[in-house]
């Protein structure tokens, strides 16, 4: 299989990775889950068609141009194609047996409901279908191979192995819809965006470290499953356009309907970009030491930069330091971002604060500077994150710049407070 690094292309200055023309990002599960479920609280039952409804405009619109650049000319050509991307980009194995009238898909390893079993196995219970996105992209694959001016391939997941069932199973049913076109994320989109970049002098170990991360992601193929294990976590590449449609839907629906729920959403969403980037953060510095035969550094500066050039490697953004006092505070900045590069093509600018993933992003990035020992054999273990978190630290999160409210750049602070 297409080693994982080489799918992708990096859109510099912007730190950002495209796929063919779209916008991607490296993704783990732990912030997959926690995100979706995010969205569960808050949305309920209607929480599932807002991600299958993203997931299959974004598919329907980047296999589209997959498609046409491979020359897929017939329907096992276009699945073929689907499939082949699917599992290349870490979210498993998926098998159609459908026609123009209908039919199923099967899946194998999948990302959301399998990543929901290894991260939580039967200490949480579940019984609602999990595969969402999974459920959407097999609706734009079968409608793009099947074509209809009657209507698209609507797909139900009928059976997920996210709530005890022996496989993802799901039903494909022609429907009376059009396709839908939601906001195409290309690179187009995100080069119109500033690029307020920190001196090259004072970033020249942040760059390097993005460098050898991106060799690592070069050289880090899918197994036979269709997964992607790296840094201690499964990854997986995202459609941009699917990760911020379903963030800002839900942010809007939610301060439409009860704006007094809205800092508790806000907060769940950071925290779901603060799980995803401890894990994932932790694993590469790891990983990163390892490779060079070294430890990982107790040098608060070198182990931030070593952070800021992973996170510009996996596709987050165009990251930098502009305070750091060890133990105290924390200013990360960023030309430009995965969501402010989707907030503003599809929503424009703002007031308000809108940059969850960014303040989680540097609180992950306090923790690991300050509160994790990796001397130890095993520094980050599943109870590490909850444990850190069930601490007596605490940390104030301010959005202090924002390109969404026309600001040259964005920048997170991060206090540290010990109770």
């Amino acid at each position: 299989m297409t080693p994982f690094g080489r799918l992708i292309r990096d859109l510099s200055p912007h730190a950002l990775l495209t796929l063919s023309d779209h916008l991607v990002a490296c993704e783990s599960h732990h912030h997959a889950l926690f995100l979706e479920q995010a969205i569960t609280d808050a949305l309920g039952g209607e929480g599932w068609g807002v991600r299958q409804k993203a997931s299959f405009e974004a598919w329907f619109a980047l296999l589209q141009t997959l498609v046409r650049e491979a020359g897929a000319a017939t329907p096992a050509a276009v699945l073929t194609v689907a499939t082949d991307v699917f599992s290349a980009l870490g979210h498993g194995l998926l098998q159609f047996e459908v026609t123009a009238a209908g039919g199923t898909a099967r899946g194998a390893a999948l990302y959301h409901g399998h990543g929901f079993l290894e991260k939580y196995g039967e200490r949480m219970p579940n019984r609602k279908p999990l595969c969402a996105f999974a459920a959407g992209f097999c609706s734009a694959a079968a409608s793009l191979a099947y074509p209809s001016d009657w209507g698209i391939l609507e797909a139900e997941e009928v059976s997920c192995v996210g709530r005890g069932d022996a496989e993802c199973t799901f039903l494909l049913v022609r429907k009376p819809m059009h396709s839908r076109s939601g906001l195409v994320m290309t690179r187009a989109a995100a080069a119109a965006m500033p690029a307020d970049l920190p001196d090259p002098s004072r970033d020249a170990l942040a760059a390097e470290a993005s460098r050898r991360t991106a060799r690592i992601l070069e050289e880090t193929a899918a197994d036979g499953a269709g997964s992607v294990r790296l840094f201690g976590v499964r990854l997986a590449l995202v459609p941009t356009a699917y990760t911020g449609q379903i963030t800002f839907d839900t942010m809007h629906l939610v301060e439409k309907r009860m704006m007094d729920l809205f800092p508790a959403y806000f907060a769940l969403v950071r925290e779901a970009s603060t799980m995803g980037a401890f894990h994932t953060l932790g694993g590469a510095l790891i990983e990163d030491a390892r490779r060079r035969g070294v430890h990982v550094s107790r040098d608060p500066t070198e182990r931030l930069a070593i952070m800021v050039g992973a996170a510009r490697a996996l596709g987050w953004g165009g990251f930098y330091v502009t305070e750091h006092r060890p133990g105290k505070h924390l200013s990360l900045a960023a030309a430009v971002t995965h969501e402010s590069a989707y907030y503003a093509a599809r929503h424009g600018g703002t007031i308000r604060q809108r940059l969850a993933a960014h303040q989680g992003i540097a609180v992950a990035m306090t923790l690991l500077l300050a509160d994790v020992d990796f001397r130890r054999p095993d520094p980050i273990l599943p109870s590490t994150y909850s444990d850190l978190m069930a601490g007596p630290v605490r940390h104030h999160v301010e959005e202090v710049h924002s390109v969404l409210r026309g600001d040259s750049h964005s920048e997170v602070s991060v206090e540290t407070l010990h109770l």
